[in-house]
């Protein structure tokens, strides 16, 4: 179900209707029972690492909640992988979660690092520089 939803969401991709049709295929997948595995989602953003998605997309905030639940592994694999303006900023927003809980966020950070030497474009790694 997870790939059916990245169809759609790509066909929307750019368009003024994109949030209302994450919005939907989002409560889909919350439905479908597809747990910690739709955060495959990040296929979606490796296969477009520049596309101007919010940080508060239905999309981010559908991932996220499996903070805790072994989404920060998966979402470090996919910034080794493909990094992107937005997977950079949600590593970003856990090693800040992490560093709040009092931990050094040292392994979230380590991955941005790794990035500044990949052949990522230049806006992501600037990203990369304004995070750490």
């Amino acid at each position: 179900m997870t790939e059916e939803i990245i169809e759609r969401l790509e066909e929307y991709l750019g368009s003024e209707e994109f949030e209302y049709e994450a919005e939907n295929c989002m409560e889909e997948l919350d439905e479908s029972g597809e747990g910690i595995n739709a955060v495959l989602l990040l296929r979606f953003l490796e296969r477009h690492p520049m596309a101007d998605i919010s940080m508060t997309s239905a999309v981010v905030r559908y991932m996220e909640q499996f903070y805790g639940r072994g989404y920060e592994n998966i979402l470090m694999e996919s910034v080794r992988r493909r990094p992107t303006v937005h997977t950079v900023r949600m590593l970003g927003r856990l090693r800040n979660a992490a560093i709040d809980e009092g931990q050094d966020g040292e392994e979230f950070e380590d991955v941005l690092i790794d990035v500044l030497s990949s052949e990522a474009e230049d806006e992501i790694k600037d990203t990369v520089r304004e995070l750490i």
